[in-house]
């Protein structure tokens, strides 16, 4: 009895392999493929990532030579060659850059957008965001920066933000805020001088601060300055005009004239020449 328990227990044995032998060696078989398949995916990930690693290796080294050129064409070689590698987003980025330098704004927008649009990082966004802040204020329109701006929530990139904000109160003309603005983005750590200076240049005026005009010297009293011309002596320097009587001996009525000419001046010339050149003038007619 007891074997044939054994010999029904083979024959349902056999009886279930053949219903489901077939599923069980394609089950085997899908397993082992299976496992090749996911060893082969990492491997083939794995070699991608280092082949976009080296590529992007050589796009940051032509990004840092003059030929911009070539480092455009780089990323852009990457871009095509893997698209959904992690490097893409830092390329896009780098593009974006590549492209406000060249002054082509439009093709840095869409970058940018990309970039807010594609990225899997928060931070990356907030970065494009910043980015595409900037580029829309040099481009005037301080609308879109400024809703940009509001989406920006990246803690490390709050000292950016408010000195960005900052720039556009100035420019939409209310200083009050870009002071604020300002004033913010120093105590988020903003350590740029050119942040310092725009700060000072906007701090409310003090007493400390307000210079007054020091107050102009009293002039000098015109009682002395008119005493050295009465103390000069033109006057005596023309004393030789005694010898034109004596060379124009000849002319009487000129030497009649010269007492009277000189007669103003005798108190000036008192001290310095005494009444003795008188009878010299005299002599010769006699």
């Amino acid at each position: 009895m007891e074997q044939y328990n054994d010999d029904e227990r083979v024959e349902d044995l056999k009886k279930w392999w053949r219903d489901n032998g077939v599923s069980v060696m394609v089950g085997i078989a899908l397993g082992i493929a299976a496992i090749f398949g996911w060893r082969y995916w990492i491997s083939y990930r794995d070699a991608q990532a280092e082949q976009a690693s080296l590529a992007y290796d050589a796009f940051i080294e032509a990004v840092e030579k003059p030929d911009a050129d070539q480092a455009r064409q780089r990323g852009e070689g990457l871009l095509t060659d893997f698209p959904k590698s992690s490097y893409t987003t830092l390329t896009t980025l780098r593009l974006a850059k590549l492209a406000v330098d060249s002054g082509d704004q439009a093709m840095a927008i869409q970058r940018l957008q990309w970039v807010i649009d594609h990225a899997k990082l928060d931070e990356l966004q907030d970065i494009a965001r910043l980015r595409l802040a900037r580029v829309l204020f040099a481009a005037g329109q301080l609308t879109e920066a400024e809703n940009l701006l509001e989406r920006v929530n990246t803690t490390g990139l709050t000292a950016e933000r408010e000195e960005l904000r900052g720039d556009l109160h100035l420019a939409g003309n209310d200083p009050a805020k870009a002071r604020t603005a300002y004033a913010e983005a120093l105590a988020a750590g903003g350590v740029s001088p050119l942040l310092r200076l725009k700060l000072d240049n906007l701090a409310a005026p003090t007493a400390d601060t307000v210079i007054t005009a020091p107050a102009p010297p009293p002039p000098d009293p015109p009682a002395e300055s008119a005493e050295p011309a009465a103390i000069t002596a033109p006057p005596v320097s023309e004393a030789p005009a005694a010898e034109t009587p004596v060379v124009e001996a000849p002319k009487a009525p000129v030497a009649e004239e010269a007492p009277a000419t000189t007669a103003p001046e005798a108190p000036a010339a008192a001290p310095e020449a005494p009444a003795e050149p008188a009878p010299s003038i005299s002599g010769p007619p006699s």
